[in-house]
């Protein structure tokens, strides 16, 4: 089945030439830890304040700051945290052509024509951006919905065409935007309460995206801001700076009103109106959640309007004197697909794809069958050793009304689910939530008290919490806070729920004068899903226990998934297919990027734990990082891989593979499948098949994990594969990702958007990679981080 992208040929570079002026960028510890954040900080500062497409090269062990001629000079030095960067004139120019066969300059190539591009959607009347690099929307909102607009946009990302040359990515961005805009009289309280929230700044007809983080002391009014040698107030600065005429929002700001503070990228505080500006809405929270569906677009829709897009915005743009096209029609790709992985489950029993009905129905009894296994005695988990001491931790409250009637539909799960001699029957704690907080603060003590008391033997646990007030998408400190201590104190591994659905799903009845609690009718199917994904993801997958294997080779004998979040790194092993698989994480003092020595240490600890337990002396060794491997990681891995070969743990003639696993993009390239439509008219836009994949180059790739015939909400989202380095070919780059994001353990009959080797990373870091405050927990007030909801 042919299938479209979103991605557009550029034409008319043959007619575009470049030239760039090379400086040596020195003074920065290329070995240190801030190197690559420290260059970023430089590219990022420059091409600000220039307004010039500014990029870096490196030859020789040494850096190049590329800055392109026709602008000013960059200058000498710039000043960063703990060091200071010397720019030096090399007197070097290079002329650069965007149809040569050069490709170690496309990454400038390609940061010229991205700057190009976006130039004139910068200067068009229609459009606003948040900031720069985000996508454009337009000033017209799409729709309105009560309180709230929808405003629709674009973002496009310049990228290689699959068929060479260059081409754009145009993907679709929808925003929620308050129709009114803050009090004019805001009350300081009120800011207090908005601080960190976004906001966009309607300052005359240039709208952008701020962050509030006070209130002004000063009205609009009353002169606050130098100009010209002198100190103007807000309102007069805004009329002397706007074109004329202004607009009627501008106009009419009275002088009496409060100003709120902003900041910038750098320390430099600014304010703004109250009055110009109006609240953003994240899908995440309260009000934004109701919206949400609007906000998901569909495939068919999709396409069509990025093709007007493309219409109206993309025919004709001039960049360095010449004029280049992008083409009406996208490109597109053969349909490739992969097949799914065979799978091994308990007891010997395997699961292959029967595609004799079709490939479509193939998959759907494929995924079908992997739940149908774990409910047949006759295969079930494919781990199914007993499991180790057990603790349930539940708030009083819920022990003294629906909690023991929860834990034995729990305990009937697990009976089902995961049979074993030894059962599920776990200590129960109940922890006083009565007479404290029940915030971060008040939970954590009373748990821990309860804890201590009880004496508690090291094991596993599932800790019932309330939720309480934080900030839409702030991570939750009370669950860091659990996974953490409990392991250091306690030596025990925990998992966390919420009170949320036991608080609907179970009501109260009277018989014979008792009072028991039975699942609600109308919740019934709700909580049968929620107790069997509860007792897979929150009990089965803490222990240890794999649902289901892949049972096909991978093109790779061991992988290693590796990511790194707030200090914390998380690694994961995944050999034999799958039949071993380990994860461990180390707190380091790097943020994102590990240093040579560390990475070599973890890669080398990781395969030695296991190299006795698999099948075979690994040869092929696949790394796959999520984000971005720098090159500190790229040696140390290299080293670990020489140490190994040497004490015998991986072949003398080991082969490494290091690629890059990339889930979000400023405009990801997406893949649809296009055919007839039922009527016979024009054609019909879906998501593609899941497994379609399409190479760009030698080097990279993007694979569908999700997509037909599973349902969801929105269009697929394919991963980004990029090969660092290595001899694998990206097809099987690409392949063993796939293969690896069938291990669907958490939600067998669905699809899962990540490799297992990623996958297991992000559930490591999401709570012990969150920033806990140790200090409130032992000294802050039970009553400041708000109540439940």
């Amino acid at each position: 089945m042919p299938s479209e992208t979103n991605c557009f040929k550029i034409h008319g570079l043959d007619q575009l030439e470049a030239e760039y002026r090379l400086y040596q960028l020195a003074g920065l510890h290329h070995d240190g830890a801030e190197f690559f954040a420290n260059v970023q900080r430089v590219i990022d500062r420059l091409s600000r304040q220039m307004k010039a497409p500014v990029t870096t090269f490196e030859r020789d062990g040494n850096t190049f700051l590329l800055a392109p001629t026709g602008y000013a000079d960059p200058p000498d030095h710039i000043t960063l945290v703990g060091a200071v960067a010397a720019i030096r004139r090399t007197e070097e120019t290079v002329r650069l052509s965007f149809v040569g066969n050069s490709p170690e300059w496309d990454a400038v190539r390609m940061r010229f024509l991205q700057f190009g591009f976006q130039n004139p959607l910068w200067k068009s009347p229609s459009l606003w951006q948040p900031g720069a690099g985000q996508p454009f929307f337009f000033k017209q909102a799409a729709k309105a919905l009560g309180a709230l607009e929808l405003f629709e946009g674009f973002a496009l990302r310049v990228m290689p065409y699959p068929e060479g040359g260059f081409g754009v990515v145009v993907d679709l961005r929808r925003k929620l935007v308050s129709r009114t805009p803050l009090a004019a009289k805001i009350r300081r309280d009120e800011v207090n309460r908005l601080k960190g929230r976004s906001c966009v700044y309607r300052m005359g007809d240039t709208w952008f995206e701020v962050s509030i983080s006070g209130l002004c002391d000063q009205k609009i009014g009353e002169p606050s801001i130098p100009l010209n040698g002198k100190a103007v107030s807000l309102i007069n600065y805004l009329h002397t700076q706007s074109p004329k005429p202004v607009p009627g929002s501008l106009a009419n700001l009275s002088p009496e009103s409060h100003a709120i503070f902003y900041r910038t990228r750098g320390p430099e505080q600014r304010a703004a109106p109250a009055a110009l500006c109006h609240l953003v809405e994240d899908t995440h929270g309260e009000i934004g959640a109701r919206h949400q569906p609007l906000t998901t677009i569909g495939p068919d829709e999709r396409s069509r309007k990025i093709q007007e897009i493309v219409t109206r915005f993309l025919q004709a743009i001039k960049v360095a004197g010449a004029t280049l096209t992008v083409s009406s029609e996208p490109a597109r790709t053969t349909g490739r697909s992969f097949n799914l992985p065979a799978l091994g489950f308990g007891n010997g029993a395997k699961l292959s794809m029967n595609p004799s009905n079709g490939f479509i129905q193939g998959i759907r009894e494929y995924a079908r069958s992997r739940l149908a296994l774990l409910d047949d005695r006759r295969a079930g988990f494919f781990e199914q050793s007993s499991l180790a001491r057990q603790h349930f931790v539940v708030p009083k409250s819920i022990y003294n009304s629906s909690g023991p009637q929860f834990l034995a539909d729990l305990k009937a799960q697990m009976a089902s689910l995961y049979p074993n001699p030894a059962g599920y029957d776990p200590e129960v704690v109940v922890y006083d939530d009565l007479t404290g907080s029940r915030n971060f603060v008040g939970q954590s003590r009373a748990i821990k008290a309860a804890l201590e008391q009880a004496r508690v033997s090291p094991g596993f646990a599932l800790v019932m919490v309330h939720r309480y007030e934080r900030r839409v998408r702030s991570a939750d400190q009370l669950a860091a806070w659990i996974v953490k201590d409990l392991n250091n104190r306690f030596q025990i591994t925990a998992s966390v729920i919420h009170t949320d659905m036991i608080r609907r799903g179970y009501v109260a009845r009277t018989r014979n004068g008792e009072t028991h609690y039975v699942i609600d009718e109308s919740q019934r199917k709700r909580m049968a899903g929620y107790l069997r994904n509860l007792a897979i993801n929150k009990v089965l997958l803490t222990n240890g226990k794999w649902p289901f294997v892949i049972d096909t080779r991978l093109h790779a004998d061991v992988v290693i998934g590796i990511d790194v979040k707030n200090n914390t790194a998380a690694f994961t092993l995944i050999g034999d297919g799958g039949k071993i698989i380990r994860f461990a994480t180390s707190p380091s003092r790097q943020k994102e990027q590990l240093l040579k020595n560390q990475v070599c240490q973890y890669v080398e600890d990781v395969i030695r734990k296991e190299c006795g337990s698999l099948a075979a002396t690994p040869k092929r060794i696949v790394i796959h990082r999520d984000g971005r491997t720098w090159p500190s990681e790229v040696a140390g891995i290299m080293d670990a891989c020489a140490h190994l070969a040497t004490d015998g743990c991986i072949d003398p003639q080991w082969q490494l593979t290091i690629v890059n696993v990339s889930k979000t993009a400023a405009a990801p390239l997406r893949m649809f499948s296009v055919h007839p439509a039922r009527l016979g008219q024009g054609t019909s836009v879906e998501n593609p098949v899941v497994g379609s994949w399409i190479a760009i180059g030698n080097d990279e790739g993007f694979v569908c994990t999700t997509g037909k015939p599973f349902r969801f909400p929105g269009t697929a989202n394919p991963l980004h594969i990029r090969r660092v380095r290595g001899e694998m070919s990206i097809q099987h780059c690409l392949e063993d990702v796939f293969a690896l994001s069938c291990l669907t353990w958490g939600q067998p009959e669905g699809v899962m958007r990540l490799p297992m080797s990623i996958k297991l990373c992000d559930r490591s870091l999401f709570d012990e990679a969150t920033d806990v405050n140790e200090d409130e927990v032992a000294f802050g007030n039970d009553n400041m981080a708000g109540g439940t909801r």
